[in-house]
């Protein structure tokens, strides 16, 4: 590494310390870069673009987690997310891919010990801002066919078929009852808001449908297991040899009739 990149490598280093671990020597350290004026010092000046930065990016994870942020409030949610943001840096220039790890954050951030299904639910709007957000294109595009064309496909080779969950789909599971915590403190709930912890253990996925509305839906423990696998990119030989309740001959059918399964691949097409 050469002399000029080590120096920008020192700077940027100071500079996030000064930012984000405002110490008066990390402080110190970073000002020694910003230049002063008449009418504010550098500390000063260092101090206002902290707030921005710290302003803008609290801001960005409010509009990720807002269930989050009514669960606990605003000077709880403010207080956890200062650590969360001096932990966990962002290294991508879009504010809305920022916020990933908080539930992570969330399970060690000990004055939340007591709220147990908090991370879970944290989990859920992160897989929920993901799944708004994924694209409609699906990165094997050019090898993989619509579901109509499975008709054509004949039945020896259907054990080589790997089929696509929706390109929007996230599978998630909780030992809490985390999807009516959600549902209850959406703005547009009517009825009464109450949420017994027992009646936990949920499977969901969350998902965009064809008509780009967003979707919540419980999962039985085999529907669970088969999307799973399919969104493992096992071959369906494989998956039809799993050990399920329900005969892999109506969840297929089912998923399909949803529209969690959007296509399929036959291996040839993948060599």
């Amino acid at each position: 590494m050469d002399k000029d990149a080590i120096e920008l490598a020192a700077f940027q280093k100071a500079f996030y310390e000064g930012i984000f671990n405002p110490t008066s020597d990390s402080i110190q350290l970073a000002c020694q870069t910003i230049q002063s004026t008449e009418a504010i010092s550098a500390k000063d000046r260092l101090a206002i673009y902290r707030g921005s930065i710290l302003g803008g990016m609290t801001t960005a994870l409010t509009g990720i987690y807002p269930v989050c942020e009514k669960l606990v409030g605003e000077n709880y949610f403010t207080n956890m997310v200062a650590g969360y943001l001096k932990q966990y840096p962002s290294g991508s220039p879009d504010l809305g891919n920022y916020g990933e790890h908080l539930s992570a954050y969330i399970a060690t951030f000990v004055p939340a010990k007591d709220l147990v299904y908090l991370a879970d639910v944290v989990q859920l709007e992160w897989l929920w801002h993901k799944a708004f957000n994924a694209p409609d294109i699906k990165k094997n595009k050019q090898h993989t066919k619509p579901v109509n064309e499975l008709a054509h496909i004949s039945e020896q080779n259907h054990s080589n078929i790997k089929f696509s969950i929706n390109s929007s789909a996230r599978l998630l599971e909780s030992p809490y009852p985390i999807n009516r915590i959600w549902e209850v403190n959406q703005s547009s709930f009517e009825g009464y808001p109450s949420v017994n912890l027992d009646e936990g253990d949920v499977k969901l996925i969350i998902w965009r449908n064809s008509s780009y509305d967003m979707c919540i839906d419980i999962l039985t423990n085999d529907e669970y297991l088969f999307l799973s696998a399919i969104s493992e990119d096992r071959l369906f030989g494989d998956i039809a040899e799993m050990e399920l309740a329900t005969s892999v001959a109506e969840l297929l059918p089912r998923c399909l009739q949803m529209g969690l399964i959007d296509g399929f691949t036959l291996i040839e097409d993948s060599v």
